[in-house]
């Protein structure tokens, strides 16, 4: 299955009722202070409701989110590096679906569940191939590996165990799981929503049979922190309150999907990525990645800069000197050449086009002022 075919099968699958489509974040805005945009809610939500907890009326969207994960990069060298990308998207199944009042969780987690497996039989992943895992509870102290040590126990998410078993996922195939992979403990610079996650992997066949592939994730969001004192910072949270608000999603990762789908053995080889490394060319593969991962993460970041007129403060600037740092010694005319190609296989992100300039002065600038600092030393 080709890429956009599964891109507009997501977006135009039946959605939460009131859903509104919504133009995606920027990779640079408020919600990530440091970083780019790692998630899908946060700068909707921003929008919408100036905060991430304690929802004053009801919104649920939908998007294809665009991700830059610092972390990821350094993975591009290890035998992991088949499943990482420099940047990739994300896209809500049914959803965002955000609400004043606090739902029927046993309910709405069932109900997007079902339509998440119903989903991926639809496009040829069978519920024998799905692996789901889920929080099997504990105090928040082992959840969170000592992050948090105040005194809350975390009931067991029965209410996804029991719904990946009536979607017709077997017993054998649920992964019980006590960290933050399946309980979500954050506090992102503001008071943010905690509650329970599930990582939905798959397995790929034949091209990496002992390998299961994380290809979406199901949350839903009971509580909210307690604060001691004024300042609202992670350090003062002492516990945790049922929220009055609620919020549900089920979302996948476009590009590991369609990996899934077609058992490609990487992710890199999704047709639209696939094309700018044959520009490329092979010279050595560790190296080839950060290298086409890091330019194709550049065009997204300087594309955006543009469009969107955000600025990167003095943190973004020194993950994105990480980046320039990887660009191989090509002549301008390759650099156009492979984000030419970059920009048409990407036709949903027209940006792009406006993009391809800008980033290579930026590296043509960085390599400028490396070669100053080597004279001057």
């Amino acid at each position: 299955m080709e890429y956009k075919i599964l891109r507009e099968l997501v977006q135009n699958h039946s959605k939460y009722e009131g859903c509104v489509k919504v133009a995606r974040a920027p990779l640079i805005h408020d919600g990530f202070p440091g970083t780019f945009n790692l998630s899908f809610t946060e700068y909707p939500w921003l929008k919408e409701y100036g905060g991430f907890v304690d929802f004053d009326h009801d919104y649920v969207f939908s998007t294809v989110q665009s991700c830059i994960r610092p972390n990821d990069f350094p993975l591009l060298h290890t035998v992991d590096s088949w499943k990482y990308l420099g940047v990739f998207e994300i896209a809500d199944l049914t959803g965002a679906v955000s609400l004043s009042k606090k739902p029927d969780y046993n309910e709405l987690q069932k109900w997007q569940i079902r339509e998440l497996i119903d989903f991926l039989k639809k496009v040829g992943i069978e519920q024998d191939r799905v692996h789901p895992s889920y929080c099997v509870g504990g105090t928040v102290k082992e959840l969170t590996g000592g992050r948090y040590s105040f005194d809350f126990l975390v009931p067991k998410d029965e209410i996804s165990r029991k719904a990946f078993l009536e979607a017709g996922v077997p017993e054998k195939n649920l992964i019980p799981d006590r960290s933050r992979d399946t309980f979500l403990s954050l506090h992102l610079h503001r008071p943010s929503p905690w509650g329970y996650r599930t990582e939905v992997n798959v397995t790929l066949g034949d091209c990496n049979k002992d390998e299961l592939l994380d290809i979406a994730t199901t949350e839903y969001i009971p509580w909210r922190p307690i604060y001691t004192g004024s300042d609202n910072s992670k350090e003062n949270i002492i516990g945790l309150e049922e929220s009055e608000s609620g919020f549900a999603i089920s979302a996948v990762g476009l590009e590991r999907l369609c990996m899934a789908i077609n058992a490609f053995p990487t992710v890199r080889d999704v047709d639209y990525i696939s094309q700018i490394y044959d520009g490329y060319g092979v010279i050595d593969e560790a190296q080839d990645e950060l290298a086409v991962e890091s330019l194709r993460a550049l065009h997204r970041i300087y594309a955006d800069v543009i469009s969107y007129g955000c600025k990167p403060g003095r943190h973004r600037k020194e993950k994105i000197r990480k980046m320039l740092s990887n660009i191989p010694d090509f002549d301008k005319e390759k650099l156009r050449e492979l984000l030419k190609i970059h920009s048409q296989t990407q036709p949903w992100h027209p940006e792009l086009r406006e993009g391809i300039e800008p980033t290579i002065e930026k590296i043509e600038m960085y390599r400028a002022q490396k070669n100053n600092r080597s004279h001057a030393a």
